[in-house]
């Protein structure tokens, strides 16, 4: 990657981008997938991995978990995929890893974290990663107990999400840090983390990793807190910081070269295609969902699904792009999760009969 050509992206470029315009819908024809969170009566009461068809929100598969350990809104990225593995978080004790087989999953295994609570996890072809209150573990592939681990710079019970970007695991940590550890060739974490440069003071809860970049939403700002901003980062430092004036950047997550942030505060979906310098569009509101709140989401084939409230209890907002190249996103369906709260969202491919 070009690094001058990745810090030559400055705050004074945002003003050059250019926001998509919306088109008509697509149909959805075709369309086959279907969306997963966790599901549960409670913090401390029995999880259940509850999976749904995005189209009719048919229930196709659950799947009983351990103890949950945070409520919607504390954490990100408990539910995470690389290839056919699917990685759950957000459980008393350890983190559960599945493979999945034509929609289907399946051969659950426990991963061992000490007794710790798992909040957040990643995929690579080397291993995963998951996040507790005070340490980062890497599981290397086919093992269930961790070959290396540090503790996170904080570790005051705020962290949030892991995520992989480049060489290194970023970790977020909601008062106000994002950190980055740097991995080795095997995927171990080489060395304590380090605070990555240029960040602005605020709190940061969801992120998502883009090839290199790290795409890491301020919910709030320390210097105005009903201001957010959109940073992103390369190695340990900020090359592009995007204004916004949605309240409340909580969640992020990427596909097809396109991150999307889910802001709770103004009830939008904020997206914009980025490219190894940082965003090349952006666009604050290109999907205003109707309910309380908005909280983790995922992308899968054109396809985003995020977990929200409607009247108090969760349910899975499922939309598309409103046509092609376009930041703008069109609403499929929408439907209950079945449980009285939820973390987490996943689209995975159709369950074959």
């Amino acid at each position: 990657m070009n690094r001058k050509r990745l810090l030559s992206v400055t705050a004074s470029a945002v003003a050059t981008i250019v926001t998509a315009s919306p088109g008509a819908a697509h149909a959805g024809a075709g369309i086959g997938a279907q969306v997963c969170a966790i599901g549960t009566a409670g913090v401390g009461q029995q999880g259940t991995l509850i999976c749904n068809d995005v189209l009719t929100g048919t229930n196709t598969q659950s799947i009983n978990l351990s103890a949950t350990v945070a409520a919607a809104g504390g954490i990100a990225g408990s539910l995470a995929r690389h290839d056919d593995l699917v990685l759950v978080t957000n459980q008393a004790g350890g983190a559960t890893l599945l493979r999945e087989s034509s929609g289907w999953l399946m051969s659950p295994v426990t991963l061992q974290t000490g007794g710790e609570g798992s909040l957040s996890g990643a995929l690579s072809e080397r291993g995963a990663y998951v996040l507790t209150g005070t340490r980062l573990l890497f599981f290397p592939a086919g093992q269930t107990v961790a070959s290396s681990s540090q503790s996170l710079l904080k570790g005051d019970g705020s962290a949030a999400q892991v995520a992989l970007a480049g060489g290194y695991a970023y970790v977020s940590e909601k008062n106000g840090s994002l950190e980055a550890f740097p991995l080795a060739d095997d995927g171990n974490i080489a060395s304590a983390a380090t605070l990555v440069a240029g960040i602005p003071a605020g709190v940061i809860v969801g992120i998502t990793g883009v090839d290199e970049l790290v795409v890491a939403p301020i919910a709030h700002l320390a210097t105005n807190p009903n201001q957010s901003a959109i940073s992103v980062a390369y190695g340990l430092s900020l090359v592009q910081l995007v204004q916004t004036k949605e309240v409340a950047a909580c969640w992020a997550a990427h596909g097809d070269r396109e991150v999307c942030i889910s802001n709770p505060g103004s009830m939008t979906v904020s997206c914009g295609h980025v490219s190894p310098g940082g965003f090349l569009s952006y666009t604050g509101a290109a999907a205003s969902p109707t309910g309380e709140s908005v909280f983790d989401l995922d992308f899968r084939k054109g396809l985003v699904g995020i977990l929200a409230t409607n009247a108090g209890s969760p349910v899975m907002l499922i939309y598309s792009r409103a046509e092609d190249n376009s930041d703008f996103l069109a609403p499929l369906s929408q439907f209950p999760l079945g449980a009285a709260s939820a973390t987490g969202a996943l689209l995975l491919p159709p369950v074959s009969k």
